[in-house]
């Protein structure tokens, strides 16, 4: 048996019509395809196109995210040395002597 050749054009329009028709079996019966083709041909669209390439951080956005962790933790060390203050002035100045 002899291995027949499709074009991709002829791929990617079996493919895009049979998301748009709901009758698969027809399609292909108008193309002169065998139904499973069409599904082979589906999935192998879906499994190129899904990846999507990573897109580079930029720099600023890391350099944005340091900047936020910094932040947080000199909020922090205000928090602490303001509840310090507080606990020192409770005294009123008296002696912390025994």
């Amino acid at each position: 048996m002899k291995k027949r050749y499709y074009s991709p054009e002829l791929k990617e329009q079996a493919v895009r019509l049979s998301y748009q028709r709901e009758n698969i079996k027809e399609l292909a019966d108008e193309l002169g395809l065998e139904v499973q083709r069409i599904y082979k041909w589906r999935k192998a669209a879906k499994t190129t196109i899904s990846p999507k390439p990573e897109k580079a951080i930029p720099d600023d956005t890391l350099e944005v995210k340091r900047l936020r962790k910094a932040l947080r933790e000199k909020e922090l060390e205000l928090e602490i040395l303001k509840k310090a203050v507080h606990i020192f002035s409770k005294n009123d100045g008296k002696s912390m002597d025994l």
